[in-house]
């Protein structure tokens, strides 16, 4: 599981050294370089389709692997796919299409850049003066570490309304993203061979804090969405953040019943016999900035997920 791949000189601490909570999210273009020629060499590499298909079937070969990416960060196309074409390695890109169409704002990072250019932060929120320390970069972290689960436990208007009062008094405009794919750079990067695009709901919310009508919406809405602008199924769903906590046995019921073929969630693991019975749960392995090649074998080898997870079986 990949979401960014940045320049090797980027900087992720530029406003505030020490602080840079989101670099979890990415992967330098030399480390993915690296990677994928190491994946290429030595695993079997599978778009999503095939591997869910022989998966089902009972029939997926020892040493498969699945490369996936989400959000829709326009370094998927810019920067992986050459990399990816390089190697002949294909990949599935999860797609949360209320970024795609610049609707919402990523509030993970404009989170991190109201933290990193403040000492302190002050919200009236429902009923409750919250006030947050961020004079370092400790202190930034730690209300990162508050306002980010809180975050994760709103809907799309409470998150809007929440980062409307923690921009109050900041000096920083508020600016059109373009970290994200736009519809024609998403048509381009589904239209390489090597690319299966896959639905990652449409406002990118925990799915486990809505009700079901909003919940059904979430996934349906960014499924028709991407069949509207690339004309043909979306079978393939990620659900966001996807730990154990965000998504569990009613999501996976609503995503059988709008027609997903596979779903990925962000639980530690490899797949398993078993899982061809949960093809709507399937766990990953997450890479980021921190895994150097020794790293990344050792997650790839399943030592990691034993350590990590020690017991694999399904779990809801």
């Amino acid at each position: 599981m990949y979401h960014r791949i940045c320049p090797d000189e980027t900087r992720f601490d530029e406003m505030s050294p020490g602080f840079a909570p989101n670099r979890d999210l990415s992967v330098t273009v030399s480390a993915f370089d690296e990677q994928m020629a190491f994946v290429a060499r030595h695993f079997n590499c599978l778009p999503m389709p095939e591997a869910v298909e022989q998966l089902a079937c009972g029939k997926l070969p020892k040493r498969s692997l699945i490369v996936t990416f989400d959000d829709g960060y326009l370094d998927n196309l810019t920067l992986a796919l050459p990399i990816l074409r390089r190697h002949g390695v294909p990949a599935t890109v999860y797609i949360a299409t209320g970024l795609i169409e610049h609707a919402d704002l990523p509030w993970w990072h404009e989170l991190e850049d109201l933290i990193a250019a403040r000492d302190g932060l002050h919200v009236h929120w429902k009923e409750q003066d919250l006030h947050y320390s961020t004079i370092d970069a400790a202190a930034k972290r730690q209300t990162f570490d508050a306002l980010n689960p809180m975050l994760k436990c709103m809907d799309a208007a409470e998150q809007a309304e929440f980062m409307n009062l923690l921009r109050q008094g900041s000096s920083k405009p508020i600016q059109q993203d373009d970290q994200f794919m736009n519809h024609s750079q998403l048509i381009e990067l589904a239209s390489d061979p090597l690319i299966t695009i896959g639905a990652h709901t449409h406002h990118h919310l925990a799915l486990s804090y809505l009700n079901p009508i909003r919940l059904r919406h979430e996934m349906s809405h960014s499924k028709s969405l991407l069949e509207g602008w690339l004309k043909r199924p979306i079978e393939h769903l990620a659900y966001p953040f996807g730990g154990q906590v965000h998504a569990c046995a009613r999501e996976f019921s609503v995503a059988a019943e709008l027609g997903f073929t596979s779903a990925v969630t962000t639980r530690l693991g490899h797949f398993q016999r078993f899982h061809k019975n949960h093809l709507l749960a399937l766990p990953r392995i997450g890479i980021d900035y921190r895994d150097c090649m020794a790293r990344f074998e050792w997650k790839l080898s399943g030592l990691y997920s034993i350590v990590r997870r020690p017991i694999s079986r399904f779990v809801c």
